[in-house]
């Protein structure tokens, strides 16, 4: 009887429920809208796009503006591919970036708890990163009706906030991993500086 209130008991977080959801389909897909906002000010300036995500810590925005866009993750290593400018930059991410980056983290609640302080209302998730950082100040997740992100704000340490609006959320049977793996067309993805072999002595 003990285990089964437990078993409760867990099941009544909002973090654990998302988290369960989304590693119930191959993939999702949806809409979203990003407005980034700085601090003082009540409107900025807003993109669009499509968003990708598949459990483990596999994200993608393809932006549909101009200059044409895409930012993955694909496990630790982010890609911001511009289409335009013709140019493709990949980076390590540590573990605290990681997981306060948009959906990318939240398929993974015991990594997310050991990084945030989490506080859960009956369809709000915020975190607070454990230690303090400029670059991070806090992450409020709301849930929709269905029970996925409804949106998503990320606020640095000096009140600039990153607002994230998904909508349409549907399921994919399946997606190729390199989805998250960009690259320039008919070129490789990109590699961190340091794993380059071109930057290696």
């Amino acid at each position: 009887m003990g285990s089964f209130l437990l078993l409760l008991a867990l099941g009544s977080s909002p973090l654990e429920d998302l988290a369960a959801k989304l590693q119930q389909k191959p993939a999702w897909e949806a809409e979203f809208v990003q407005t980034f906002v700085p601090a003082g000010l009540s409107k900025g300036t807003e993109e669009k796009g499509r968003v990708w995500f598949a459990h483990p810590s596999r994200v993608r925005f393809e932006y549909t503006g101009k200059p044409r866009r895409v930012f993955a993750v694909d496990g630790a290593i982010a890609r911001m591919v511009d289409f335009d400018a013709g140019t493709c930059h990949a980076s390590h991410l540590p573990e605290e970036t990681w997981a306060s980056l948009p959906l990318a983290g939240l398929s993974d609640p015991g990594a997310v708890r050991s990084l945030f302080q989490v506080e859960e209302g009956p369809a709000t998730i915020t975190l607070v990163p454990r230690q303090e950082s400029q670059e991070l100040a806090r992450v409020e997740v709301k849930l929709g009706s269905d029970g996925l992100p409804h949106q998503v704000v990320v606020e640095d340490g000096s009140g600039n906030r990153n607002v994230f609006r998904f909508s349409q959320w549907r399921t994919l049977l399946r997606l190729e991993a390199s989805v998250f793996s960009p690259g320039l067309p008919g070129q490789a993805p990109c590699l961190p500086r340091d794993d380059n072999p071109a930057n290696q002595r």
